[in-house]
């Protein structure tokens, strides 16, 4: 997916591996070396006050929606990420990587 086709996701009703409604798209996160969308926060309940991360890594982009290959529940009780800046620390990324349990990038490769 490229950039700026990732950009139209934001306000995008997210659902998981199930369809059940997970929230809205809040923000995308691009990765710094490839410049390819990697991440994206979701914004969940009534107000969607609370957002918190979850990987386009599998992610299906269907007509007006996003469709995670995880379940509500893990996107619901990720870690908290502030990403101040717009910027995912090393560690902030490695703790997500290692939440969804994804392979993480090789660091020479790829910079959050």
């Amino acid at each position: 997916m490229n950039v700026e086709r990732a950009q139209d996701l934001i306000g995008t009703p997210v659902f998981d591996s199930a369809g059940n409604r997970v929230g809205r798209v809040g923000n995308v996160y691009v990765d710094d070396h490839t410049n390819q969308p990697e991440w994206v926060t979701v914004r969940i309940g009534m107000l969607g006050i609370k957002e918190t991360f979850a990987p386009l890594d599998g992610a299906i982009k269907a007509e007006n929606r996003l469709e995670l290959p995880v379940s509500r529940d893990r996107v619901r009780n990720a870690p908290r990420v502030e990403a101040e800046g717009g910027r995912l620390t090393d560690t902030e990324g490695r703790d997500l990587y290692a939440y969804y349990g994804l392979a993480e990038p090789d660091e020479t490769d790829i910079n959050l």
